[in-house]
């Protein structure tokens, strides 16, 4: 099964129904080791002495009225916040779904709801244009076998041709060397050979963000022996450099460093910066945000350029693939052996713009003791996002 799209998941959950989207998220708290099932118009999963509401938000109460009684989670088709329950979006649920669940596993939750719909591949590689020719030439082969076979060509005829060609194609092969293409550069940083310097691909990507909003996913897994252990997913909306929300959702057990995930849930208004920690006295830590500290805790720009200078910083490199889209030229890389500390099998792949904007990137590599790590990030909704500060911050404010 193919990978599914945060977009195409989006749009075939919205498309269920009610009940149908109920049952999703059952079975999807089920996957994760609850035990579900589905009390009216809530689901109700109990694990351990733990036990967990959830609702649905659909249109009949987003904004109009509160939640069922005692529900603690909500799962928003819209924009809703509650000052007593945690709050999912859609997209929260696709990352749960896609990222906090054994491959396998996800797949199979996935094909049982929707089939079809979120199988197929989210793009089409060009065929090869080598194909054509290459029947042509068959097509001509047969027909000059067939013509000797039946007398119309004297075998000795062709025999002779072939003779009298060889010397001239080995003079020409001898006598004019093969040029090497000179790589030139088509990004800041990256050249038709690869990654020539990440140094200034990063630099280039915190540039292109700019002063852009936007929303960034940052997802983390460990495995062994392919099995997954544990993942930490953190999606950020940014809406200027200094007022964003940081959200991180965990499971299972994490164990090799570094990890790009946030440790806390984090919130910026462009002077101070929120972080929920349960160990302060009200369980949130407030700091002054400097604007003028370059690589402060308000600027995630900065954050995602020293990542792609560390992860971009391969020994070996080469563009796949290159493509347009809405008259941005895109180009797809793929890299491989550096020497990243304490690991091995190291590869990493990206999509990046013509500015030296890096839309996606994902990386693997395994600890020297067996652990298979998997980084990946992703960009959306550029310049059509806005940031609202989270229950528990109001209360801090």
């Amino acid at each position: 099964m193919a990978r599914p799209r945060r977009e195409r998941f989006d749009s075939a959950f919205r498309s269920r129904s009610h009940r149908e989207q109920r049952q999703f998220l059952a079975d999807l708290w089920a996957a994760r080791g609850w035990e579900t099932r589905i009390d009216g118009q809530t689901i109700v999963a109990t694990r351990g002495g733990e036990t967990k509401r959830i609702a649905l938000a659909t249109e009949s109460f987003l904004g109009t009225r509160s939640p069922p009684a005692e529900t603690n989670v909500i799962v928003a088709l819209g924009e809703i916040d509650s000052p007593t329950a945690t709050v999912y979006s859609v997209g929260d649920i696709f990352e749960m779904a896609r990222y906090g669940l054994p491959e396998a596993q996800s797949d199979r939750l996935f094909s049982a709801h929707f089939g079809s719909l979120l199988s197929t591949p989210v793009t089409e590689r060009p065929r090869r244009r080598w194909l054509g020719p290459l029947l042509v030439l068959v097509a001509l082969l047969l027909v000059v076998a067939a013509a000797v076979v039946t007398g119309m060509i004297p075998l000795s005829g062709v025999q002779l041709a072939t003779q009298d060609a060889s010397p001239a194609a080995t003079e020409s092969s001898t006598s004019t060397p093969t040029a090497t293409p000179v790589p030139r550069a088509i990004a800041p940083g990256l050249t038709t050979a690869g990654v020539e310097n990440a140094t200034a691909l990063a630099t280039a990507h915190r540039e292109a963000l700019g002063n852009h909003s936007y929303q960034w996913t940052i997802g983390y897994r460990e495995s062994i022996a392919g099995n997954q252990t544990g993942s930490a997913v953190e999606t950020v909306a940014v809406e200027a450099p200094h007022r964003y929300r940081s959200s991180v959702q965990r499971s299972g057990t994490l164990r090799a460093f570094p990890r790009p995930t946030a440790s806390e849930d984090a919130f910026a208004d462009g002077t101070f910066r929120y972080a929920r920690r349960p160990s302060e006295p009200d369980g949130v830590a407030v700091r002054v945000i400097d604007p003028e500290t370059v690589a402060g805790p308000g600027r995630q720009a900065i954050r995602a350029e020293s990542y792609i200078d560390w992860y971009l910083s391969t020994e070996n490199s080469r563009v796949v693939n290159s493509s347009v889209e809405n008259g941005t030229q895109l180009y797809e890389i793929v890299g491989s052996g550096n020497e990243f500390p304490r690991s091995v099998r190291y590869t990493v792949s990206a999509i990046i713009e013509d500015s030296g904007f890096v839309r996606s990137m994902e990386v693997s590599y395994e600890t020297r003791d067996g652990v298979t790590v998997t980084v990946w990030f992703e960009y959306r909704a550029i310049d059509e996002t806005t940031v609202e500060p989270p229950s528990w911050a109001v209360n801090a404010r």
